[in-house]
This record gives C-alpha cells, sequence and structure tokens, in this order.
C-alpha cells in the first residue's frame, strides 16, 4: 500500500509540474521570457485603477513576436485563460497577455461596456476602459523590445462583450484581428436600437463609425452547443432578448444584422463568422478552434 501511495504522489507531482516544465521562468513580476504577473498602473487616466498582465513570454528573441491580448469572462479568471491558451498555442511562438480587470477596480459595466456612460452621462472617452489597450501595447513593446505595430484580441463571453465594443467604438488603433467568442449579447450597428443595444445616443452612431467597424478584421465565433436560455449569467431583458434567447442564436443575429446594415450602407464588410461544432460556453475550447486565426 504504501508502495502504491509513493507512486501516486510522485503521479501527481509530475503532471503537476508538466504543464509549466517548458517555461524558462515562472512568477515573474517583470515582463520577460517565462511567466508570471505584472500590474499596470502606466495608463495616466486610470492609474488608480489597476489591471493585472497574466502572461507567458517564449524564450526567444521577442523582437517580432505577435502580441495576443486575452479577455476572460464575468469572473475575470485571466489566468486560467492563459494557461488554456497555453494548452493549445505554446508551440506557437508570441507574447500572449492576459487581462484581469480586477472587479474592485471595474465594474461588470465598466468592464463589458468600456465605462462610456456613467449615471447615463457619457465619459470621455480618456477614462474609457478601452482607451488603456493602446498605451498598454506601447507598454509591452517598450518592456520587450518588440517592434512589431499591430495586436490581437481575444476574448470570450464577458470578454467578447468588450472586444466587440473596442472594435466598434474605438478608432485609429494598432488593432490587426479581434475574435469576440460567445458573447451573451451586443451592441447591434443599428442607429434605430438606444445604446448599448445598438447605436442610437451612443455619441458614435455616424457613417464614419460603420465604416470603420465594418472594415475591421472582427471575427465572430459562436459555439452551436452554447444554447441554454437559462444559463444563469445570461441577461435576459426585452433588448437582449430581441437578439435571441441564448448565445449562439445572439452571435447569429448580431453578424447577420451587422452585414445587412454593411450592404444597405454600400459599405466594405470586412468580417468573419466561425461556427464552433459540438462546442458550449467553454472559453478553452473556443480557443482551441479559434486561436489559429492569429498565425
Amino acid at each position: 500500500m504504501k508502495i502504491h501511495i509513493h507512486f501516486l504522489v510522485c503521479i501527481l507531482f509530475l503532471t503537476a509540474c508538466e504543464w509549466t516544465s517548458n517555461d524558462p521562468n515562472t512568477n515573474l513580476s517583470e515582463l520577460g521570457p517565462g511567466s508570471g504577473i505584472v500590474e499596470y498602473t502606466g495608463y495616466e487616466p486610470l492609474k488608480d485603477k489597476p489591471v493585472y498582465l497574466h502572461f507567458y513570454i517564449p524564450d526567444t528573441d521577442m523582437t517580432n513576436l505577435p502580441v495576443i491580448f486575452i479577455f476572460p469572462g464575468t469572473s475575470r479568471n485571466a489566468d486560467d485563460y492563459l494557461q488554456g491558451w497555453l494548452k493549445s498555442y505554446r508551440d506557437k511562438k508570441a507574447i500572449i497577455i492576459s487581462l484581469e480587470f480586477p472587479a474592485k477596480y471595474y465594474s461588470t459595466s465598466e468592464y463589458i461596456e468600456g465605462n462610456m456612460f456613467r449615471n447615463n452621462q457619457p465619459v470621455a472617452e480618456e477614462n474609457w476602459s478601452y482607451s488603456l489597450i493602446e498605451p498598454l501595447f506601447l507598454y509591452i513593446k517598450q518592456k520587450t523590445g518588440n517592434i512589431t505595430t499591430k495586436y490581437n484580441m481575444f476574448g470570450h463571453s464577458a470578454g467578447a462583450q468588450f472586444v466587440h465594443r473596442f472594435v466598434t467604438f474605438k478608432q485609429n488603433t494598432n488593432l490587426n484581428k479581434a475574435i469576440a467568442a460567445n458573447a451573451g449579447w451586443y451592441t447591434v450597428p443599428d442607429t434605430s436600437i438606444a445604446y448599448p443595444y445598438g447605436l442610437k445616443d451612443s455619441g458614435y452612431n455616424d457613417k464614419v463609425t460603420l465604416t470603420h467597424l465594418f472594415a475591421s478584421n472582427l471575427i465572430v465565433a459562436l459555439g452551436d452547443q452554447d444554447i441554454d436560455p437559462n444559463d444563469s449569467s445570461l441577461r435576459h431583458t426585452p433588448e437582449a432578448d430581441a437578439q435571441g434567447l441564448y448565445r449562439y442564436a445572439r452571435g447569429e443575429y448580431y453578424y447577420s444584422e451587422s452585414e445587412r446594415i454593411s450592404k444597405e450602407n454600400n459599405l466594405v464588410f470586412n468580417w468573419k463568422k466561425i461556427i464552433v461544432k459540438g462546442v458550449g460556453h467553454d472559453f478553452a475550447g473556443m480557443m482551441e478552434q479559434t486561436g489559429s486565426q492569429f498565425f
């Protein structure tokens, strides 16, 4: 019996170590080859609202590595998302930053809706949660010596809400590709629907914004088994339910309506839709099937 217990302990130990065995360094507090967590307060307007960068950087020349930002769901479990990404794409050389917006500093709406409005009053763009992404990209480049000019974004669930609204409302960015996977509900680019479900009264409902939005490399990724209308974390309001009763239906609605509106306005539609078969509301499964779009 003692031998069997000893053997089991060894197996558990090796299994636990296997995940990070290829990391040159772990638990780093500065960006560099390996993995760790860095507190970022470098964006002056939001310096009192830190975000935490859960990162992985391979032990190689960082100069031209692609930069990928990952946005987790409402649990803000950025490290789980980072580990999920590495499970599928550790061999792909990239600077991976999984962003944790702590609930202590960022309410749900400040995360998924970017803090564009407070008490129904518009907030200055410099104070939007979305506005820290560009300076964060510069910070990462400075710290790593990276010289790439574009970054990529993957968001799942609440993170997908952040991502698709970032693409909608932030113009003149260095974004390359963005994946919005299994969002709970959407800001549809319809100027007749009130914000946050549409663009009416959002302050950004002119044709210039639509031109930017539809020309962006936005990938709407949908798990075809994300079809539970009774999911406890799924919003049910008349406006949200008008998009569909579950996430898969809402994603189909968002994409088809966006394509229709782009055609009505004679605008280039550069989006892509990916249906992930057999996957429900599972960030790791969605990553595995869509993350290759960045490479």
